[in-house]
């Protein structure tokens, strides 16, 4: 039996050589000789593969959506169809859109509830390629318009469509070129994405106004140092974007105003080797997190827009607690961290905008049931008190929990269904 492993391992490696050149004389004839040895070599197991792979698909709940997201008047979420490869991209309308976000929000339902828009199927677009995937999905700020980025050959190079949401048509031509899936709206007119160089490193970041040519578009900004790449976010408050360059140690960042895209970016932290730094935005002031040698689980900063040199320490280093992420609201600021080995969050209410800010005092802990878990944040709206996770743990399936950051209640939204699974061993 060894012998026969050894001897499987040494073909697959044989052709995987051969495949990592298309073009060599070599690939057709190793190929046919790969399958012709698998299909002889695994017939015996021909049955208990096909038992294995009914039971995965019988596992998987087929016929789903996942847990609506609401951004100002819509309820955002994407719908898996049985018997569908694909998702379905969807919304529909909040009648009590003037109401504030709370957690016991759900999406209406019934003959009364207003009608579910699809604003894009995958199922549709995938028939036309032998390959599909989406790499980024954007609504813009005013709900009217959609970009997504498409990948049609696998190599994760996308052409970016600008889309009605209601009707679907197609604004404007197409973004073709070397483009990553980063991609965001600089206000409702407005697109920034990130292009690579010949060897895939993302290097260059673009402006691109909606109504005029691809050509037209303005170099936002150029890394020229191989050993860095871009990085493109958008903050919570949809006011700023948040440009990257890193390295593997080595992080600093740009923002540009999505008001007024066209002064180009501005530098928020300088490039200093050894320091790692990522920002958020939340009222007049900029959230930095900082990683050093010696801040080596990272300390939270905050300065003045006008004034990036003023910054305060709202949390210092903690050498036994790693600072991972942030995430911040109108009033609210959550924080991810790690301690002992464990995920947790902790809650801290902010003073109103335009007051000063000082080092975070208390703060509410999100408690969790299970010993020992997973946590990760998801999107939230910005301007509610809710905070939105995903959790699971060895006995809870993986779940999203809305959480009331003034309370501390947790409502579940959605927990995913996981049916019996047998043991091969």
């Amino acid at each position: 039996m060894p012998g026969k492993i050894t001897e499987a391992l040494h073909s697959w490696e044989e052709a995987g050589v051969h495949a990592k050149n298309r073009n060599n004389w070599r690939i057709v004839p190793a190929a046919i000789w790969w399958t012709i040895w698998k299909e002889r070599n695994l017939k015996r197991t021909k049955q208990l593969e096909d038992h294995i792979y009914t039971e995965i698909r019988g596992r998987i709940k087929e016929d789903d959506i996942s847990a609506p997201m609401r951004r100002g008047s819509y309820f955002y979420y994407t719908r898996n169809l049985e018997g569908k490869e694909y998702v379905q991209h969807c919304r529909c309308y909040v009648p009590t859109s003037g109401a504030p976000t709370s957690v016991y929000d759900t999406m209406p339902t019934g003959p009364d509830a207003p009608s579910e828009h699809i604003i894009l199927d995958e199922n549709v677009k995938a028939l036309e390629h032998a390959y599909y995937s989406i790499g980024a999905f954007k609504v813009s700020p005013n709900n009217k318009l959609v970009a997504y980025a498409e990948d049609t050959k696998g190599d994760e190079i996308y052409t970016v469509y600008v889309i009605d949401a209601e009707s679907g048509m197609l604004v404007g031509k197409p973004l073709v070129g070397a483009i990553t899936s980063y991609l965001e709206w600089a206000g409702d007119d407005a697109l920034v994405y990130v292009t690579m160089d010949e060897i895939l490193r993302p290097d260059k970041v673009w402006l691109h106004e909606l109504g005029t040519n691809q050509l037209d578009n303005s170099c936002l900004y150029h890394e020229n140092d191989e050993t860095f790449s871009l990085d493109l976010q958008a903050s919570e408050s949809k006011k700023y974007l948040f440009i990257a360059s890193e390295s593997k140690i080595t992080r600093f960042v740009f923002y540009l105003d999505t008001s007024k895209p066209e002064n180009g970016l501005v530098v928020l932290t300088s490039r200093v080797t050894g320091i790692d730094t990522s920002a958020s935005h939340r009222g007049n002031h900029f959230f930095i997190k900082r990683r050093s040698d010696e801040c080596f689980n990272s300390e939270l900063l905050a300065c003045p827009v006008e004034n990036i040199s003023a910054t305060t320490v709202l949390l210092p280093h903690r050498p036994s607690i790693k600072l991972q992420d942030i995430q911040l609201f109108t009033d609210h600021l959550a924080v991810h961290e790690r301690e002992n080995g464990l995920p947790r969050i902790t809650v801290y209410r902010l003073p109103a905008v335009g007051e000063p800010l000082e080092r975070l005092q208390g703060g509410r802990a999100v408690d969790f049931v299970d010993p020992v878990y997973s946590v990760d944040p998801l999107e939230s709206e910005f301007e509610s008190g809710v905070l939105r996770f995903s959790y699971s743990s060895m006995r809870t399936p993986p779940s999203v929990y809305d959480y009331e950051m003034d309370t501390g209640v947790s409502v579940l939204k959605k927990i995913e269904t996981v049916s019996h699974m047998r043991c091969y061993l």
